[in-house]
């Protein structure tokens, strides 16, 4: 079997290296690999990563050929030229091979949505907020793509463009309102797949139509007389109830006038969610559109995992504080975004599918930085090798 090095310097590879070859001190795939390793042991920024590798200078020995640690001037410059498709290929390509993702034959959930990183907002290198839409899937939690703009305003066309560039034939892809648009609509079962988009108010009449038909009297009436698919969910966590009904139309022929502007459109419904924690009760309902001709259990399951994209965020705030990165440079961002999220993937793919103690993100890389064994134990599950 290949080594952990070995084994990473094949997707390494596909990173190009634009710089001289004549004077070079520190070789990409090595400072990748440093990259790599301190964000999986929870260094947050460029400075505490150059502190983490002199003080692991003889584990990085291990796995590189660097003799002493790049200092940041040095880290800066190399993010700004590594191309970042060619990062997300290397990256996608280790975690893919490794966890054998079945693309083609297990149905695929893709979940789209951006996030803005809140520091780019008041720094001076940044003319506009950096805006990162993912595509996420679902389920295995690893990013598929992604696209960058200067603002949220321009999501929408962002979106349709990173739509254009995966291979979602097959696919289910759940957007939020935003994205409820006819063009979006089309162009996803145009490329094979099908949508979920939640109904926004600037649908107009549609939107006023569709809730019309959810109204409570209509929801409450008893099974003999409604007109839905029903399936409900009930979840009960610290002391908080989530009841969770999906409402699906038998019927909408009675929108037959909007039925040819929305492509493929096959179901509407709607998810009613009532939660109850500490003698408080709230209620809120939201209207979907989907192409997919399928039950309300699995309409409902979509929106419900269409929240792990939100919980991805998340956890880059969490674990690597991202919205208070001060990197100036559009490209550094981007690629450190890309390998946060990677390493975001490679703990929770460890932790699903090993007997650990710490079923948190952040607890399970505070132990790679402080036990060797342990971090090495995550490269060779990341790399399916043995050292």
């Amino acid at each position: 079997m290949m080594n952990i090095r070995e084994s990473l310097d094949i997707y390494f590879e596909l990173v190009e290296d634009p710089r001289s070859q004549a004077h070079i001190t520190y070789e990409i795939s090595d400072i990748l690999f440093m990259l790599l390793i301190g964000m999986l042991c929870s260094c947050n920024d460029l400075d505490m990563i150059i502190e983490f590798a002199e003080e692991k200078i003889d584990f990085l020995k291990k796995y590189t050929q660097m003799k002493e640690v790049p200092c940041l001037a040095t880290l800066t410059n190399i993010l700004k030229i590594i191309n970042p498709k060619h990062l997300e290929l290397c990256l996608y390509g280790i975690f893919s091979n490794v966890m054998q993702l079945k693309m083609k034959t297990e149905e695929r959930q893709i979940c789209i949505d951006g996030k803005t990183i809140c520091s780019t907002t008041t720094m001076k290198g940044h003319e506009k907020p950096m805006h990162i839409i993912t595509a996420l899937l679902a389920d295995e939690t690893i990013s598929l793509g992604q696209i960058t703009v200067d603002s949220k305003s321009n999501e929408i066309p962002a979106v349709r463009e990173l739509i254009e560039q995966l291979n979602i034939k097959g696919a289910i892809l759940t957007l939020d309102a935003m994205h409820c648009q006819k063009e979006t609509a089309e162009l996803i079962v145009k490329n094979g797949g099908d949508y979920v988009l939640q109904l926004k108010a600037n649908q107009g009449k549609f939107y006023e139509e569709v809730y019309a038909m959810f109204d409570d009297k209509y929801m409450n009436m008893s099974d003999k007389d409604c007109e839905y698919e029903i399936y409900s969910t009930l979840e009960k966590s610290h002391g908080r109830i989530e009841k969770r009904t999906c409402y699906v139309l038998n019927e909408i022929a009675f929108f037959t006038d909007y039925l040819a502007e929305w492509k493929g459109l096959k179901k509407i419904f709607a998810v009613k969610r009532e939660v109850e924690k500490d003698g408080c009760r709230t209620e809120e309902i939201s209207c979907y559109l989907s192409s997919k001709n399928t039950t309300a259990e699995k309409l409902l399951s979509y929106t419900r995992k269409h929240w792990q994209v939100e919980s991805f965020h998340w956890l880059l705030d969490m674990n690597f504080d991202e919205d208070n990165s001060r990197v100036v440079n559009n490209n550094s961002q981007i690629c450190l975004n890309i390998i946060r999220k990677y390493c975001i993937s490679i703990i929770k793919k460890y932790i699903e599918n090993h007997n650990v103690k710490r079923k948190t993100i952040i607890g399970n890389m505070r132990k790679c930085l402080l036990n060797e064994q342990y971090l090495e134990d995550v490269l060779k599950y990341y790399c399916h090798t043995q050292i």
